[in-house]
């Protein structure tokens, strides 16, 4: 999946990132305040120079020796947005004295010179709040954006394991990439780093090739908690924000549980494709497996998702795991040409007719990654939410859509009248 390349502003409290990050966007994005610690989660805003486009983000002052409450909570978050990055704008203060803010006498900037010693670049003398040079600030952010991996390597689908914690992902990602990339232990919450692998499988006679990413697991304290489990659960977060397809990775033994619904729904929300994986398959008989994968049926009806039985640590089904991630890859970015879909729904419109007279009269495919689709109808706001759910779910069922949110509006016919 294609993303825009991200910049992260980072530094100690107080030190000017968000109205440097204000500067940049020439709005007032970030709130500014002379009170330390003002911003506390990162934040994501899409900026532009010189026809180059980015995400930059803002972050939380950085308290490296904090180790509990508040402060450790943001630099927590810094964190991730430091391990996301493409490209770090270090932002210091000239007066406490990689960018060296309130050096506000564009005459004298000799201060910055003292910043070599960090050891990351060429300081760059900037004022945020009077705009002094900001822009070959940018001009340098830019300049370093190509040195990004190649187009090649970003484009690579992304997929995600994602699971409460001690489920096996680290297991299965290591069973996955054939080699020892994450730290495997009895205890939950072992894994607090995402680990990306590149691998590459034979599927119908061609080779694909992923970017496979493992997160720690989410506790259901993770958002109130401090330290590992909040790390982990936006590990998680970012990871599913960044795949095309996210594994919901649920345990055959304790079945499906409210933690897993909670990850479910915001694969969901973010608008991913999402399959599910019942591991520890060789600890159950086959009863309990049918009985959790009709759980997952039952429950999980907004994405319908297929689950795949396997085992982990002995790797039975491991080897359909990646077939099966591609499936949901081509349903998440299934195309359907016009006149296929218009006759599609036509046959559902002859089979089950609209109630209150309603007249459909025209439908299309307006988007992918996941698949959206517009009914044109005489009456839309008429035609009931359980018509749309039986276009939704005929869709799901003809062109294999499970686990991908399917999105159908209706939309007044009025503007087809003249085709």
């Amino acid at each position: 999946m294609s993303r825009l390349p991200v910049v992260a502003v980072v530094g100690a409290p107080n030190v000017g990132k968000s109205s440097l990050i204000n500067r940049i966007l020439r709005r007032r994005g970030a709130v500014v305040s002379d009170q330390p610690g003002t911003t506390r989660d990162r934040s994501y805003n899409r900026a532009d120079w010189a026809g180059t486009e980015f995400d930059l983000v803002d972050t939380g002052g950085m308290e490296p020796r904090a180790k509990v409450g508040l402060e450790a909570l943001v630099t927590l978050q810094a964190r991730v947005a430091v391990e996301e990055a493409d490209v770090i704008l270090h932002l210091t203060d000239a007066r406490l004295g990689l960018a060296v803010n309130k050096l506000d006498n564009p005459a004298d900037d000799t201060e910055r010179h003292g910043f070599h010693a960090l050891g990351e670049g060429e300081p760059h003398a900037v004022s945020a709040v009077h705009g002094l040079g900001i822009g070959d600030l940018l001009d340098a952010v830019v300049a370093l954006i190509p040195e990004m991996g190649s187009e090649e390597d970003s484009d690579l689908p992304r997929l995600a394991i994602v699971g409460r914690p001690n489920v096996g992902k680290s297991t299965l990602l290591n069973r996955l990439v054939g080699s020892e990339r994450a730290v495997v232990s009895e205890v939950a919450g072992t894994t607090t780093d995402a680990v990306a692998g590149e691998i590459e499988v034979e599927i119908e006679g061609s080779s694909e090739r992923y970017l496979l990413l493992d997160t720690a697991g989410v506790s259901k304290t993770a958002r109130k908690a401090s330290g590992v489990p909040y790390y982990s659960s936006l590990r998680t977060s970012e990871a599913i924000r960044r795949s095309d397809v996210s594994l919901l990775l649920v345990d055959a033994v304790e079945g499906l549980v409210a933690g897993d619904l909670r990850i479910a729904r915001e694969i969901q929300e973010s608008g991913r494709a999402c399959g599910v994986l019942v591991n520890k398959r060789d600890l159950v008989p086959p009863d309990r497996l049918r009985e959790v994968a009709e759980g997952i049926g039952a429950r999980l009806t907004d994405l319908k998702p297929r689950s795949l039985p396997i085992s982990a640590l002995t790797g039975a089904g491991v080897d359909d795991v990646l077939p099966f991630a591609s499936r949901l890859r081509r349903a998440y970015r299934l195309r359907i040409p016009t006149h296929e879909i218009a006759e599609f729904v036509n046959e559902l419109v002859d089979r089950n007719s609209p109630p209150r007279g309603i007249k459909i009269r025209y439908a299309t495919q307006v988007g992918t990654t996941p698949p959206r689709f517009t009914l044109f109808a005489s009456k839309p706001d008429d035609l009931p939410d359980n018509y749309i759910r039986y276009v939704e779910n005929a869709l799901r069922e003809r062109y294999d859509l499970w686990g991908v949110a399917v999105g159908v509006r209706a939309k007044s016919s009025r503007s087809t009248s003249n085709r």
